[in-house]
């Protein structure tokens, strides 16, 4: 009893330490319309997104984030048009988010060879607390949880928030960057006057293409990076994807290099299959904790679908970002001009 006494309050500690934080999926570039407004529309046509995650499974109250997500390429306009619903469930006291994102991209030409896209969005959150799960401080004794509490209901908290980022890329690599939080809204439920920080990441990764050859099976190499910081936190993922139709492996290490010890961190080993066809991918994840949390914490399990859909002319493709999408992994291979 003491023992899952000290993790509730553990978990309650922690969801306050993480009203400033976004969820962040481990296979992110299934979910690229989370990492920046510029992949909107980075397709033949239209794509829908749905994502799970469980992190910290073993933990009482863990961490549960979904998404749904859908995009249209207007190529006719040079433009992408994207919708996200977020849905992100923390601790004991469930602290919910749920966000709403709209999404615009614009490419440009700069030569035969590379594009720049730019994006934008803007959202609309609301965050509460499930007042009748919530475990409180005075509740909380050492032989058990007392259901009576002085605290009164905490009513949820609404705000708007706007991204803005740049890509550019040719047919092989990309880099990018992008600022999220650009509102600096208040998360307090007391609302404080304390602006959240805005959150910086940058973004690259590069297609090796194994076989390209009309007639045999698609194989690539994929090597990305994701980079995030806010303040005094930083975040990295770093990992690469092997595929082969239909099936893909991937391997990922996040945390942070040892270049200080003020800022030495190591947080899991990721490792990733999934299986694609022709317009539908289905990817699995888990993440083995290697930080002093340690594997008491069960890792993490997340799940990815993607559908493409509506791709009309096939020469779209030249415009997309070639981002570590399983669904697009069959356009890397091609050898016609990037026009």
């Amino acid at each position: 009893m003491l023992k899952r006494i000290v993790l509730a309050v553990i978990i309650i500690l922690s969801a306050g330490s993480a009203f400033c934080q976004s969820p962040q999926f481990t296979q992110h570039y299934a979910s690229p319309l989370l990492i920046a407004p510029s992949f909107a529309g980075n397709s033949l046509g239209s794509r829908a997104y749905m994502n799970y995650r469980d992190q910290w499974a073993k933990l009482p109250g863990s961490y549960v984030s979904y998404s749904v997500a859908l995009d249209n390429n207007f190529y006719a306009i040079n433009s992408g048009f994207g919708l996200v619903v977020l849905r992100d469930v923390i601790g004991t006291a469930r602290l919910g988010t749920t966000s709403a994102t709209g999404l615009y991209s614009y490419r440009f030409n700069l030569n035969d060879d590379w594009r720049v896209r730019p994006g934008i969005s803007f959202s609309y959150a609301q965050r509460a607390i499930d007042n009748k799960r919530a475990i409180y401080p005075d509740q909380i004794w050492f032989t058990g949880i007392d259901p009576v509490t002085i605290e009164q209901p905490v009513d949820p908290y609404y705000w708007f928030n706007a991204a803005s980022s740049v890509v550019v890329y040719n047919r092989r690599m990309y880099l990018g960057l992008c600022a999220d939080n650009l509102l600096r809204p208040t998360h307090s439920f007391l609302r404080l006057a304390a602006p959240s920080p805005v959150i910086w990441s940058h973004f690259a990764g590069i297609v090796f293409p194994l076989a390209n050859q009309v007639g045999k099976v698609p194989e690539v190499i994929t090597l990305n990076y994701l980079f995030k910081t806010t303040l005094n936190s930083y975040q990295m993922d770093i990992g690469a994807n092997w595929y082969r139709a239909p099936l893909l492996l991937g391997f990922a290490w996040r945390g942070l290099p040892a270049l200080t010890d003020k800022y030495n961190s190591y947080d899991a080993l990721i490792f990733t299959i999934g299986i694609a066809f022709d317009n539908m991918a289905f990817g699995y994840s888990y993440d083995f904790t290697v930080s002093k949390l340690g594997p008491a914490t069960g890792g993490s399990h997340e799940i990815t679908l993607s559908i493409s859909f509506n791709e009309g002319n096939k020469s779209q493709k030249h415009g997309a970002i070639p981002c570590p999408d399983v669904v697009k992994f069959k356009m890397f291979g091609d050898k016609e001009s990037f026009r």
